[in-house]
């Protein structure tokens, strides 16, 4: 599921956190550098608990937020979506695009050829 960048910042925080969040927590830690007031934030979170990317719990009057997935399994299936959408579902085209543009440096080659080949000994 694609994040938006705001929605990736909130994401980022509540893996950051490792624990439930509030809104508080979220407007504390990204408030005063985005701009967001209270609203914001609770409209923010709200939608993406329609989106099923965070869960909710309210105890009281307190409602804490969860996220609902790993920060691994969101970076692999976005980068499952990415070589799919740009490169035909080919690491290799990837790469080869990278290389052919200078978007990988010699060392960047030299740890992906180390990389594979440790891979290959496994």
């Amino acid at each position: 599921m694609k994040l938006s960048a705001a929605e990736y910042e909130i994401m980022e925080c509540v893996w950051a956190l490792g624990r439930p969040v509030t809104s508080a927590d979220i407007l504390q830690e990204l408030g005063v550098r985005r701009g967001w007031k209270a609203p914001t934030v609770l409209t923010f979170l709200s939608r993406m608990v329609e989106k099923g990317l965070l869960q909710t719990e309210k105890k009281g009057k307190l409602r804490s937020y969860t996220a609902a997935m790993t920060r691994e399994a969101y970076k692999s299936n976005e980068t499952r979506d990415f070589l799919e959408r740009l490169y035909d579902g080919s690491v290799q085209n990837m790469v080869a695009c990278m290389a052919d543009g200078n978007g990988i440096s010699a060392e960047e080659l030299a740890g992906l050829r180390a990389w594979l080949k440790e891979r290959e000994e496994e």
